[in-house]
């Protein structure tokens, strides 16, 4: 227990980093916004480089597992098709730019089928709105059809999300920071430093 209120006492004692935290997020939403294309040519080189890392680490988890693991052969021809398209893509920035679209379209398409599919087995197993859930995924096929046929739909999507996710993430951390400030007034009131 003493280690759970030590931990809880650090986290106190540093708020203020939280603020930071959730301050520098809001303002990187801003320039997100503020800065599309810069921005855009950031996330298609960051898209390359992890699609490359990706491929490196997965090369090395199925070398060395070749003797546990009876599809490592999969693995290692993943993995090396991830180190390929990762370099390509950041030998060739516009290529990585014109790809990220269509991998956002193909996400969504997939990611909507799955939802489909869950609904229907909510519904055979009659749990109720699940018809919600069969809505979202028929909406997220809908959106990767629009992004599949104008790309430029794609790339306003992606800024928007990534704005929106960091104006989010700074708006909780902000809000997290007040709170653990309101906590360490009152673990002062108790007499807990």
């Amino acid at each position: 227990m003493s280690e759970f209120i030590s931990a809880v006492k650090n986290n106190v004692k540093y708020w203020w980093l939280y603020l930071l935290n959730g301050i520098i997020f809001v303002i990187a939403g801003f320039i997100v916004f503020s800065n599309p294309f810069s921005s855009y040519v950031l996330l298609s080189i960051f898209f390359s480089v992890t699609f490359f890392v990706t491929g490196v680490f997965e090369i090395i988890f199925a070398v060395s597992n070749r003797t546990t693991h009876k599809g490592w052969g999969w693995s290692l021809a993943f993995g090396i098709i991830d180190v390929v398209l990762g370099f390509i893509l950041m030998l060739y920035p516009a290529i990585s730019m014109a790809v990220i679209p269509l991998f956002l379209a193909f996400w969504f398409m997939f990611r909507g089928i799955g939802l489909i599919g869950f609904s229907i087995q909510l519904s055979t197993d009659k749990i109720p709105n699940w018809g919600w859930v069969l809505v979202g995924g028929i909406c997220l096929i809908i959106i990767s059809i629009f992004i599949l046929d104008n790309p430029a739909l794609g790339i306003a999507a992606i800024l928007a999300l990534m704005a929106a996710a960091f104006w989010v993430t700074g708006v909780f951390s902000i809000i997290f920071a007040f709170r653990l400030k309101g906590v360490k007034k009152e673990m002062k009131k108790l007499g807990i430093q």
